[in-house]
């Protein structure tokens, strides 16, 4: 791990912000009933997007770590924004919904979804000021 550097800026279209970190880039926006051109997801998208994208690489980690077979791990995740008197909002919830399909049970099951919420560095930095609802499936 180590410091990540993004560059954003204005776009002057709507809400659009022109995102870049390394040789990758995006875009966000807001939707058009907020008066933006839906070129893209909306910063609270990306975030809820991050969390899902850092379990499931965290779940892969642990799963080689463990040479767990994890042949599905599929999220579903819905954030609620909080929309306060003074004008401001903030995300205060996420639900997530974990289907996974993986060659363990019983312990070896409740340690890998234990190390796997542990050790996803987007969950543990949000954590604290989130809450957070984890249903897990295993088919």
């Amino acid at each position: 791990m180590g410091k990540y550097v993004v560059n954003s800026s204005i776009r002057n279209i709507g809400y659009q912000v022109g995102t870049q970190t390394g040789v990758h880039r995006y875009l966000m926006d807001e939707p058009t009933t907020a008066r933006g051109t839906d070129a893209g997801p909306n910063p609270v998208q990306y975030l809820i997007g991050a969390v899902n994208g850092c379990l499931t690489i965290t779940a892969q980690s642990v799963a080689r770590k463990y040479k767990i077979k994890l042949e599905k791990f599929d999220i579903r995740s819905v954030g609620n924004v909080a929309k306060h008197e003074d004008g401001t909002s903030e995300v205060d919830e996420i639900v997530v919904n974990i289907t996974f399909k993986a060659d363990i049970n019983g312990k070896a099951k409740d340690d890998f979804i234990a190390e796997t919420l542990a050790k996803c560095t987007v969950h543990k930095t949000l954590e604290t000021g989130v809450k957070f609802t984890f249903n897990f499936e295993q088919e």
